[in-house]
């Protein structure tokens, strides 16, 4: 078994660049003491298994996953982390490694923290315990080579690996850019999220606020303000780092920009909007997508938005209607 363990790493990292991975790190698997989850059930990853040792961290840069014309006010505009398919933690990726501890005759579990009866691991925490990066003034782990653009993901095991304990210093220092950028003061306490503030939970509540609808421009799910704004973004911003998905996604970019556009969304029945989004794993439903695709109408101040909205008037969901109502009034004025 020690000549498997010693190997064991070094298998598991080949077997992740293979599958896409761009970072991997490992550490112990320890109760998580760190703050807002002192009293929570995520603290502690032997609740998911009891013989938890090591806790393998990987990351996939998705700095390149934007489309080129999400200013347009004509564009429903979303998230690096949604275009990237990986909007609730790396999962596929992270099967064949799984497969590789079960066959060595190691217990393991893929984290999956928003599958019922799925993993617990707080994974920004892991990584900040594995030396990934640090968990900055927007909550978000901040990472000195890939900034804030990294989904996680993570695999809980029994195996006795080496772990990667150098830890990176907070860098954020006297830096409040993400703070000042938030448009709902969801960060004015700096590591902490006020969740019931995130712009980006507020445009998938049930009900759309008349703030919330204007404060939201043409974003139609999630928000990325507080990472527009951060420092270790800026180079992300000008010159994504090229990877073998990002030139992947780079060839559906033209079509994807199309498919985007509000018009072409408003279209998209229920039975389509599964069809293309099922597969992000959002989680949203076709009403409230819709929704938000009619307020950002509303707010785009197109030529077209009118006569558009004038359709969404007929919709049986007494919200949209409403809002359809009010935004045509706003844009009359």
């Amino acid at each position: 078994m020690k000549r498997k363990i010693s190997k064991l790493k070094e298998q598991i990292t080949e077997l992740a660049k293979k599958e896409g991975i761009d970072i991997v790190r490992i550490s112990q698997a320890d109760p998580f003491e760190g703050y807002l989850l002192s009293n929570s059930v995520r603290r502690d990853p032997h609740l998911t298994l009891p013989e938890a040792h090591s806790l393998i961290i990987f990351g996939i840069y998705i700095g390149g996953f934007n489309l080129s014309d999400w200013d347009n006010p004509a564009i429903g505009r979303t998230s690096r982390l949604f275009l990237s398919g990986f909007f609730c933690d790396v999962l596929k990726p992270l099967k064949p490694i799984l497969s590789l501890l079960h066959d060595d005759g190691f217990k393991a579990e893929i984290c999956d923290t928003y599958q019922p009866g799925g993993s617990i691991l707080p994974l920004k925490l892991a990584a900040v315990r594995a030396g990934i990066g640090w968990q900055g003034k927007n909550t978000l782990l901040i990472s000195p080579e890939y900034g804030t653009f990294l989904a996680l993901g993570g695999i809980i095991t029994d195996a006795l690996l080496e772990f990667n304990n150098e830890k990176v210093e907070d860098h954020c220092g006297k830096c409040h850019a993400c703070q000042k950028a938030c448009p709902t003061n969801a960060l004015s306490e700096p590591y902490r999220l006020k969740r019931e503030r995130c712009l980006s939970s507020l445009i998938e509540e049930e009900l759309l606020t008349e703030e919330v609808r204007q404060l939201m421009g043409n974003k139609i799910i999630d928000c990325e303000i507080c990472q527009d704004v951060c420092p270790y973004n800026k180079k992300h911003l000008r010159n994504p780092l090229i990877t073998d998905r990002s030139t992947t996604f780079d060839e559906r970019k033209e079509s994807l920009k199309d498919f985007f556009k509000l018009p072409n969304l408003l279209k998209l029945s229920e039975r389509g909007y599964k069809k293309y989004f099922d597969s992000y794993r959002a989680g949203i439903p076709h009403r409230v997508f819709r929704r938000n695709v009619v307020a950002a109408l509303g707010n785009s101040n197109q030529p077209d938005a009118i006569s558009l909205l004038k359709g969404a008037l007929e919709d049986s969901d007494p919200e949209i209607r409403e809002i359809a109502q009010n935004s045509m009034n706003s844009l009359r004025n």
